[in-house]
């Protein structure tokens, strides 16, 4: 072979070699501005529609933690039920097929104990029941949460209950007798409402407007704020004001997903969690405020003078009778509180 062919060869080589070392820098960098930009998934589901509590919470969230970690952490949601049923939710919280979820009596099918947040005037006040929460009765109910499998950071505040039905006025306790009452899937609210002589039929959140629109209840007892938010007021005719119980949700998130950020996103994510609460609770007192004057324009007719203490002294029985539900040391801690 010629000195041309060998020094051509030798051309050819030396140009390909440089060729590929030049596209191996070139793409070094995109790797790694790959690398930087992909941020950590979190998943919040839940079973309720947009304009929710759980919703309003899981919004605040995700606005917090992005801007706290700069976009390092990513929350996807998926409210309306995308990702099933309270009980779905929660048991793809546990197995981790799932980062985190809202959910109500959900989480009293692993952890039962969590029934004594829905205990009939369990609270003088709601600033009694944050204290609470924030102190030794949450400290409890998160360790109990952890053992079944779920890390318990947020409490959904929900707002005081009310009761809605197609049958008459609720002016008393006595009024309770014989109706027909939606509850959640849960033994603790099941107790209360038999309690005060009603029948129970147990659906869930989800499935609760096509439930009361088809008749297989005469009535139902959420916070008011959900009777206006799932749009109760177009399959009810009255609402009484009873402020049974303050119903207190939880967020829960995986244990080992939570366990998998790093120390800094752990502390920007209990802190976005926290603001989440807070934000909630102000604006569900402010709702609590407005929502009859908005049920009764959609035309309800509204009762905001119930005679609540029939109501607490008919379902005062309830927490004795089953201390299975409303374990007595738990009561006790959350009583103790200061009001």
């Amino acid at each position: 072979m010629n000195s041309f062919h060998r020094k051509s060869r030798a051309s050819r080589r030396d140009v390909l070699k440089l060729a590929g070392a030049a596209a191996a820098l070139t793409a070094l960098p995109l790797v790694g501005v790959r690398a930087q930009a992909a941020p950590k998934r979190i998943r919040l589901a839940h079973p309720a529609p947009t304009a929710h509590g759980w919703q309003i919470w899981a919004e605040q969230f995700k606005k917090s933690i992005e801007a706290k970690t700069g976009g390092k952490i990513e929350v996807q949601l998926f409210p309306n039920a995308q990702m099933g049923n309270e009980r779905d939710t929660a048991q793809a919280v546990r197995i981790g097929s799932l980062e985190m979820g809202a959910i109500g009596v959900g989480l009293m099918n692993w952890v039962p104990e969590m029934s004594v947040t829905d205990a009939p005037f369990l609270w003088k006040s709601r600033a009694q029941a944050h204290r609470a929460i924030e102190g030794a009765f949450g400290d409890e109910l998160r360790k109990r949460s952890l053992e079944k499998g779920f890390k318990l950071v947020g409490w959904t505040d929900l707002g005081f209950r009310c009761v809605t039905n197609n049958k008459r006025p609720i002016n008393s306790a006595k009024d309770m007798v014989g109706l027909k009452m939606r509850v959640p899937n849960s033994k603790s609210y099941i107790a209360l409402m038999q309690q005060l002589g009603s029948s129970t039929v147990a659906v869930d959140l989800s499935e609760l407007y096509l439930a009361l629109s088809q008749g297989v209840a005469d009535g139902q007892e959420t916070p008011a704020a959900v009777a206006k938010s799932n749009k109760y007021y177009e399959v009810q005719k009255y609402v009484s004001k009873t402020d049974h119980v303050l119903t207190i949700a939880y967020t829960v998130v995986n244990p080992k997903a939570f366990d998998d950020l790093s120390a800094d996103e752990q502390k920007a994510f209990l802190a976005a969690a926290k603001e989440a609460d807070t934000y909630l609770r102000n604006y569900t007192e402010k709702d609590e405020q407005e929502v009859y004057a908005f049920l009764k324009e959609k035309g309800m007719e509204v009762n905001l003078n119930v005679d609540v203490e029939s109501f607490r002294v008919a379902t005062a029985p309830v927490i004795e009778k089953f201390p299975e539900l409303f374990l007595p040391e738990l009561v006790k801690i959350a009583r103790a509180t200061s009001a």
